[in-house]
């Protein structure tokens, strides 16, 4: 009997496994759909053989572990190119709004600057009068509104990236904190044998989104936890804790810090990827770039109209004052120009002080002529005009739009590949699993049958003894 029990129990385990088999299966098939699912697949192995009556007979089939199907090299791949993605990404909306900021059509800043000195060749023709003096006062004052709401404009906008930014952060350290729950549910579970398949893949969802955001780095240790740092070794996971990011309020800006517990460490844009590095990148470099630009061109319009407007003579007989007035900037250590565009101010207050002329005699147009001719100078740097200063500006922010259109495409051309790759490996295919089913099921029905099989055998041998 001993040799029909033990088959007996060969075609249990057999139909248990089976049954595993079929379990695991329907489960990849209702994940077909579900991101972040890495397939699963059955471990079998040999039951050891057992001696009997000098034979070693088989025992046997079962079920040793569920792994999920994996691909580590592909894997780090679509993180590093999730980063990069990340970065330009998060530049894509504010490039866009600068480009509306900084118009090329009607009515932007270079047509106002045109309306201002075509206004003081109008006054050259009637230097005397009224009408064309107020005109040129308005034009100058709608200049000025011009560069005021600019100013403003970046200053918004370098707000709205900040905001973006620190808007992140809490759902930041929520993730890093629900990886420390993963690594030790991970951990404990697997140290039992087993595999947390469905663990696994939920903190590798969690960590795709924090390269994204961060560009993170992961390596993971023998008992399945995984540790997290930034890519200058700043660590935000370590072992069973997680270390918080927070945005410390300045006057230029959230500036990021990581809480350790015993200490705090800054994290500077060199410690940053994907979201993170786009956003402090464009807060902290390219917006101070594209406003330092229209500071320096409205400090040298200023300036050079201030200077010639001071050497001619106004109907009022005054001499020496100045178009426009700027307040210096309360920063030192800052370019003469810094602040202008948000400070310029047209200073007279009455069209008989426009220095039309070089005296104050009727008709004299001298001084009007060298203004209509300074539009088109080119005095700032020697190089450029005015208008082709602001055309440069104009031009270096529609060239960085343009690049990161391209890049944003290519990059998401990339994962795409990316994924497609990591999915025919990683990812569960109907097919396949449909062929798996039905070999499992008549593997199944195969085991049932040696159980039927056994079992009458079983009968015969009891009615053999009674």
């Amino acid at each position: 009997m001993s040799g029909l029990s033990d088959a007996l129990n060969l075609g249990k385990t057999s139909l248990s496994t089976h049954q595993t088999l079929i379990d695991v299966t329907g489960n990849n098939i209702a994940n077909v759909n579900t991101d972040g699912y890495s397939r699963q697949n059955v471990d079998l192995s040999t039951v050891p053989a057992l001696n009997f009556r000098g034979f070693q007979i088989g025992r046997g089939v079962t079920a040793s572990n569920i792994q999920r199907a994996e691909d580590t090299f592909l894997s780090r791949q679509i993180l590093d190119k999730n980063a990069a993605l990340g970065e330009q990404s998060a530049q894509a909306t504010p490039l866009a709004e600068l480009e509306t900021i900084f118009n090329l059509g009607d009515g932007n800043l270079t047509s106002k600057i045109d309306q201002f000195f075509d206004s003081w060749e109008q006054l050259s023709v009637t230097p005397d009068g009224t009408v064309e003096r107020d005109t040129v006062l308005q034009y100058g004052t709608l200049l000025t509104d011009s560069f005021h709401n600019i100013s403003q404009d970046l200053a918004d906008l370098s707000q709205q990236v900040d905001d973006a930014l620190t808007s992140k952060i809490g759902d930041i350290n929520q993730k890093l904190q629900q990886i420390v729950e993963y690594n030790e549910r991970i951990a404990t579970v697997e140290s039992t044998g087993i595999s947390d398949n469905a663990s696994r893949d939920a903190r590798d969802s969690l960590l795709q989104d924090l390269s994204y955001s961060l560009g993170i780095q992961y390596y993971e240790n023998q008992d399945g936890r995984v540790n997290v740092q930034l890519s200058t070794g700043l660590p935000l996971v370590s072992d069973k804790q997680a270390f918080s990011l927070e945005a410390i309020p300045t006057t230029s800006g959230s500036k990021l810090q990581l809480d350790l517990g015993t200490a705090t460490r800054v994290v500077d844009n060199q410690s940053l990827n994907g979201e993170f590095k786009g956003l402090v990148s464009l807060r902290d470099e390219f917006l101070p770039k594209v406003r330092d630009d229209l500071d320096k061109l409205a400090y040298s319009l200023a300036t050079e109209v201030n200077a010639l407007h001071a050497g001619g003579t106004g109907l009022d007989g005054s001499t020496g004052k100045a178009f426009f007035s700027t307040a210096p900037s309360s920063d030192p250590s800052a370019s003469p120009w810094s602040g202008a565009s948000a400070s310029i101010e047209v200073a007279l207050t009455d069209g008989n002080q426009l220095a039309a002329g070089q005296s104050a005699a009727s008709g004299d147009n001298r001084n009007a002529l060298l203004m209509a001719a300074l539009g088109s100078s080119e005095v700032i740097d020697g190089t450029d005009s005015f208008g082709s200063f602001y055309g440069k500006m104009t031009s270096y922010i529609g060239i960085e739009s343009s690049q990161n259109q391209l890049s944003v495409s290519g990059l998401e051309d990339s994962m795409v590949q990316l994924e497609n790759l990591l999915d025919a490996k990683v990812g569960v295919s109907l097919e396949e699993e449909m062929i798996n089913l039905i070999q499992y099921q008549r593997g199944f029905e195969a085991s049932a049958k040696l159980l039927t099989t056994v079992d009458e055998m079983m009968d015969t041998v009891l009615s053999i003894k009674r």
